[in-house]
């Protein structure tokens, strides 16, 4: 029988948490903890404050603030005063282009989430999106200002799970094309 998205989100969120882990860790940087949730963003953050209040209170006047989205996975990393939340747009299609790309970029610049991985399950990226992600940064590196004036910066990546061998397979398309730019970009907001 085979498996739906869903069925994957255990496995991804569990590889990418080691993979964080590790590389937080390597930096000397040991309090920071992971979360992961699926569905409604507000209320699943409302959720994570009332499971985790010691490291997830800092997210309190964020959930006051955001708009309902329904989220594949998010993960929020925290060391209980900053938080950063990943949201993952995971896709069991033949090939995945530029309306998931599309989807990932909306959740994102809604939610002010500045990182973010469209990652197709035992496929790839649609020619289209593959040229497009190759050859335009800027389709990868959103840098927009909010209403306050506040500069934020989204970077988004593309990244293929293969479930027979557990682990990604990395494309260089997009600013996240791996774990270690994605560790890499969050360890520098942790510092």
């Amino acid at each position: 029988m085979k498996k739906n998205e869903v069925a994957h989100y255990p496995e991804i969120t569990r590889y990418i948490e080691a993979q964080l882990r590790s590389n937080f860790a390597a930096k000397g940087i040991a309090d920071i903890e992971i979360y992961w949730k699926s569905g409604e963003l507000t209320s699943k953050i409302r959720e994570l404050i009332a499971e985790h209040s010691e490291k997830c209170q800092c997210l309190q006047a964020y959930s006051k603030n955001m708009y309902p989205l329904n989220l594949d996975i998010f993960g929020i990393i925290t060391d209980g005063t900053r938080f950063e939340i990943v949201i993952l747009e995971v896709k069991l299609r033949e090939s995945v282009g530029l309306s998931e790309w599309s989807q990932l970029l909306g959740y994102n610049v809604v939610s002010n989430a500045k990182y973010g991985l469209l990652i197709n399950i035992d496929n790839g990226a649609s020619s289209r999106l593959s040229a497009i992600l190759s050859s335009d940064e800027n389709a990868s590196k959103i840098i927009r200002k909010k209403n306050t004036g506040e500069e934020i910066t989204h970077l988004l990546g593309f990244m293929q799970w293969n479930t027979i061998t557990q682990n990604f397979e990395y494309s260089t398309m997009g600013q996240l094309w791996s774990l270690s730019a994605l560790s890499q970009e969050l360890i520098k907001q942790f510092i």
